[in-house]
């Protein structure tokens, strides 16, 4: 059984390490316990540019079928998370952004963060 487990676990690109053994009750040396080790997803590609008031990131996202859950952007002041199937691709902003003024969207495998700057009037 565990041959199988393993070779199912190989064709999937998982490779394994040992957490433990068994020990049997009379006494010996039972085997080992094997688990899978997940690599970690890759980070999402993206590009950014900066205008005077605006901060553009665009993402290519995984394909439908490899989606989990909705992916979302979580915006915050200082930077962005990109979230796909709950692996956050954190991007560090150049400047400070107006977390309320700032929206994203999903559509065709693309997402696009509009991040506004805050605005200043000078009197």
């Amino acid at each position: 059984m565990v041959d199988r487990l393993h070779d199912d676990q190989v064709r999937k690109g998982e490779s394994q390490r040992i957490i433990g053994c068994i020990l049997r009750p009379e006494g010996g040396f039972g085997g080992y316990l094997l688990a899978p080790i997940r690599s970690k997803p890759l980070d999402i590609p993206y590009e950014m540019i900066e205008t005077e008031n605006r901060i553009y990131i665009s993402a290519n996202l995984p394909p439908e079928n490899l989606l989990t859950s909705a992916p979302y952007a979580r915006i915050e002041r200082e930077q962005v998370a990109i979230v796909v199937n709950e692996h956050e691709t954190w991007i560090t902003l150049p400047s400070r952004i107006n977390v309320f003024h700032s929206t994203y969207t999903v559509r065709n495998g693309v997402m696009d963060i509009l991040c506004r700057k805050p605005v200043f009037f000078i009197l």
